[in-house]
């Protein structure tokens, strides 16, 4: 089925006009809007994207929820040594994105992103043998280096093929990736642990590592690193016109200091957002478990629910970001994710934890896509990468200190209602700080 086009405005900061072709004897031929038959391969590049972010945050990342109630039981962690090994996780993570943007320009995103996704399958399936803390925390900080390296590149790379009224949209299909990942996460692990007992966690992460290696060769097939070298030009590019890679950023101010100063309102959010979601997506099993008196397995059925709508949170708020701009699709994401944590921190019922799931699923992974599209918003292309690398590390500072203080909090307390409430307000600072940012000139709000 052929995904349809739409031309979109361009301005002088998006595009360049193209040569005409060249004579034949050159052997040069001049972009083309569209492939000669079927649909524009920058909807593989796509494709391929939601499989490199289920594998690098779907199961990365997000499967370590599921994992740890029976990982800490057999192991014998305490909250705080469990909020340890996610901030470790977010630690490689950190240290991906400052490494990510040396490694670029020598390995370019297919080679990258092939490379950190086999790292994560390699490092989950030692995860799975070993028998103690510090092993465990090596790895999963391994782990996570291979998520930050994979998924900067990744979304680095989907700009290139789309311009700026289409890169909410096709941004926001990654989010397919993680939710597709929780609910894998959701369904195997609670089965396998019913079904091995201790040995349960160990075959699940095993076998998730397994999964993914599918997934891995056909991101190695199919990427590809910029519509230029298949003689293509982005989606939604009018005909005659290429991505400008190279430049000079804008703002809507128009300066240099205006760009950096958004870069550091991007930050500022992203390292809130960071130290607030990854609660949440650490402990909510481990909550509905311990502090709510479910079974693993009812857990796990309300972390396929957050799984399930996590599919659909990208595209629709992305798409909302497209036609309302990237400050009121932050800021709707970011009120959601903050009703969701009010909500788990007062609730009882199940119907409570199934609206605050929701609105979880809804609303927290699509903030780094729509932030991510917003980069690509503020700087070209080849200068948001770099962007990307610097908030996205600035967003592992908050990753590292969330899970670690709210593992704390709630030996101190016992009770996670405290972490919950905090993240909250941390919100909506966050929402706060949105609200201040200026318009990019590809991507006005309506009036």
């Amino acid at each position: 089925m052929t995904i349809p086009e739409q031309p979109a405005q361009t301005t002088a900061m998006d595009v360049i006009p193209v040569a005409p072709p060249a004579d034949q004897a050159t052997g040069h031929r001049a972009p083309s809007p569209k492939p000669a038959s079927g649909m524009h391969y920058g909807w593989w590049v796509v494709i391929s994207a939601v499989f490199s972010t289920f594998v690098c945050l779907g199961i990365g990342r997000f499967a370590l929820a599921m994992l740890l109630p029976a990982m800490g039981a057999a192991l014998a962690l305490d909250y705080a040594q469990m909020g340890w090994i996610s901030t470790a996780n977010f630690v490689g993570y950190l240290l991906g994105a400052l490494w990510v943007r040396r490694l670029l320009p020598r390995h370019g995103e297919r080679r990258l992103i092939a490379m950190s996704l086999m790292l994560i399958i390699a490092t989950m399936l030692g995860v799975s043998a070993v028998s103690s803390f510090v092993p465990v925390l090596l790895l999963y900080g391994a782990t996570g280096l291979g998520s930050g390296i994979a998924f900067i590149c990744t979304v680095s790379l989907v700009p290139h093929w789309f311009a700026s009224q289409w890169r909410g949209r096709a941004v926001g299909f990654l989010s397919a990736g993680m939710g597709l990942g929780i609910i894998l996460s959701g369904w195997a692990v609670p089965l396998a642990n019913r079904e091995m007992g201790e040995l349960g966690w160990r075959m699940s992460l095993g076998g998730l590592a397994l999964v993914c290696l599918p997934f891995v060769l056909f991101c190695v097939i199919k990427v590809r690193n910029r519509p230029e070298g298949l003689g293509l030009v982005p989606i939604g590019a009018l005909p005659g016109v290429v991505i400008d890679a190279d430049a000079p950023a804008q703002t809507g101010a128009g300066t240099g200091n205006s760009l950096r100063n958004v870069i550091l309102r991007l930050g500022a959010i992203y390292f809130l957002f960071g130290a607030t979601y990854v609660v949440y997506g650490t402990f909510i099993v481990t909550t509905l478990v311990r502090e709510h008196g479910m079974t693993e397995t009812q857990a796990g059925g309300f972390w396929m629910w957050l799984g399930l709508f996590s599919v659909f949170c990208g595209p629709l708020l992305g798409a909302f970001s497209d036609r309302r701009g990237r400050r009121a699709g932050i800021s709707l994401a970011l009120f959601l994710q903050a009703s969701a944590y009010v909500l788990i921190s007062y609730g009882t019922g199940k119907a409570v934890v199934y609206i605050s799931i929701t609105l979880f699923g809804l609303s927290a992974f699509a903030v780094p896509l729509i932030m991510n599209a917003a980069v690509a918003d503020y700087a070209t292309p080849l200068r948001a990468a770099a962007i990307i690398g610097t908030i996205t590390a600035i967003f592992g500072i908050g990753q590292m200190l969330g899970p670690i203080l709210a593992g704390i909090m709630a030996d101190y307390s016992g009770s996670f209602t405290p972490a919950y409430l905090a993240a909250a307000s941390l919100a909506a600072l966050a929402i706060a700080i949105t609200l201040t940012l200026p318009d990019p000139p590809s991507h006005r709000d309506p009036a």
